[in-house]
């Protein structure tokens, strides 16, 4: 980032800053400045042009954040018209965030201007860019973007014929399954840009890692659109050229709507259909994530769904009553700890590889991300689930890891070790078939047992 630009988000920063002390804490407003702000320091070389101006012309907190409000609106067209900037390759479709503009909360506007670019820079190079850029942006069916969407459009209309109104009715992975201070809350005590890596790394893992599955489920789907469409959805289409691919899908809506009712159909979840007893409806989520165990379920084969979905229902699980109680009273440090066992369970992805690389941003370093990646037991599961950026680069290189957080992690694995030898001790059931899913020692990893 050059001087000016540096200077130039100090000074817009500052100004929202002193605009959010006016708000009283219920303002509609305060929502708002806090997520548009967001934008701003996730993605200030967007707005270096508006910012320019903003200062030129002496604009106000709020008439600087209405200004990027509107700029996001045109690029997400979530009133589905086919803006001049629409990033949509279907109008019914929604915009997705890879990583959410509140990754971390209000840190890194917090933090002073140089410790905010060096964090912005380490998680760049650790997951790629965020705010609205093409790369951070994907028009995604709403069926796989967050449970309580409702299906409109084209979607819309292809699910009505299914009895399908909104998207937890169909057993697919959301891309927005971890919700809350999880993936967006501040990062408690953060100052130094180390910090705010350390804590908001393992809050962008989480998205990523989510982001991805749902995609990957939903990609026969989009295969078929680009059939229909005779050219493949990139994501990094020119506005001109998605507004020619929403035009033919809606030319072509009749095909549209078949290849959607035909994939959504074999997923849709029957109420009463299929019952199931569980301690959690995380489980559930965990089962109905697997289309294969869904098959065994509706053929009878109670034990063999356990058996293939067993992963994602003790996933599923945790994610609904450990992640969202206990991780957040632990901090960040337990994400090192963890991810071991996170990642064997199935929860995480590349949460082993990325607390190991945070542990070395404390100093310059000479390796890169190959070297480091190569060395992390998460590895091939990271690498598995999508691009990692080449180079790491010296602000997230090649510290020592801290020997007391190390030591901690060795007592934390030797206890899940005993667990998980110990075998399981929570159960399911299936049409009186009693399943016992096996001991991953999650509890004992994440110190609570």
């Amino acid at each position: 980032m050059d001087r000016e630009l540096a200077q130039l988000e100090e000074w817009a920063v500052n100004l929202i800053n002193d605009y959010e002390a006016t708000l009283k804490p219920e303002a509609t407003e305060l929502k708002r400045t806090r997520r548009f702000s967001g934008e701003l320091v996730a993605n200030p070389e967007a707005y270096g042009e508006l910012l320019d101006m903003a200062r030129s012309k002496n604009m106000t907190g709020k008439q600087l954040v209405q200004a990027i409000r509107s700029i996001e609106s045109n690029l997400l067209d979530e009133s589905s018209r086919g803006t001049p900037m629409s990033r949509k390759q279907l109008m019914s479709d929604v915009i997705h965030h890879f990583y959410a503009q509140r990754t971390g909360g209000d840190t890194l506007r917090k933090l002073s201007q140089a410790n905010r670019q060096q964090a912005r820079t380490a998680l760049r190079e650790l997951f790629g860019p965020w705010g609205n850029v093409p790369e951070n942006l994907k028009s995604l069916f709403r069926a796989g973007h967050l449970k309580s969407d409702a299906l409109k459009g084209v979607e819309g209309a292809a699910a009505a014929e299914l009895g399908v109104k909104q998207a937890k009715e169909l057993s697919l992975p959301k891309a927005h399954t971890t919700t809350g201070k999880l993936v967006t809350g501040d990062i408690p005590g953060a100052t130094t840009w180390q910090e705010a890596v350390e804590g908001m790394a393992p809050q962008m893992d989480i998205q990523r890692t989510e982001g991805l599955n749902a995609i990957k489920a939903l990609q026969p789907l989009m295969d078929e659109l680009d059939v229909i469409a005779g050219s493949k959805y990139t994501g990094l289409e020119s506005a001109e050229e998605l507004a020619v691919r929403r035009n033919l899908f809606t030319a072509k809506s009749d095909q549209v709507q078949a290849a959607i009712r035909k994939f959504y159909k074999p997923l849709v979840i029957q109420g009463g259909a299929a019952k199931f007893y569980a301690q959690g409806g995380g489980a559930l989520a965990g089962l109905i994530s697997n289309p294969e165990a869904m098959g065994k379920l509706a053929a009878g084969d109670y034990a063999g769904a356990v058996q293939l979905a067993g992963t994602e229902m003790l996933a599923g699980e945790a994610i609904s009553q450990v992640a969202q109680r206990v991780l957040p009273k632990l901090g960040a440090n337990v994400a090192g700890m963890a991810a071991p066992v996170l990642q064997g369970a199935g929860i995480v992805s590349s949460a082993a590889t990325i607390p190991e690389v945070i542990a070395r941003v404390g100093t310059k370093g000479e390796k890169g991300a190959t070297e480091v990646l190569a060395e992390a037991p998460g590895a091939a599961i990271a690498a598995s689930l999508g691009p990692v950026s080449p180079t790491l680069g010296r602000s997230a290189g090649n510290a020592p890891i801290d020997p007391e957080m190390n030591r901690q992690r060795l007592e934390a694995e030797r206890r899940a070790q005993e667990a998980r030898q110990r075998g399981g001790r929570l159960s399911f059931g299936f049409g009186g078939v009693k399943v016992t899913l096996p001991e991953f020692g999650l509890s004992e990893m994440l110190g609570v047992n």
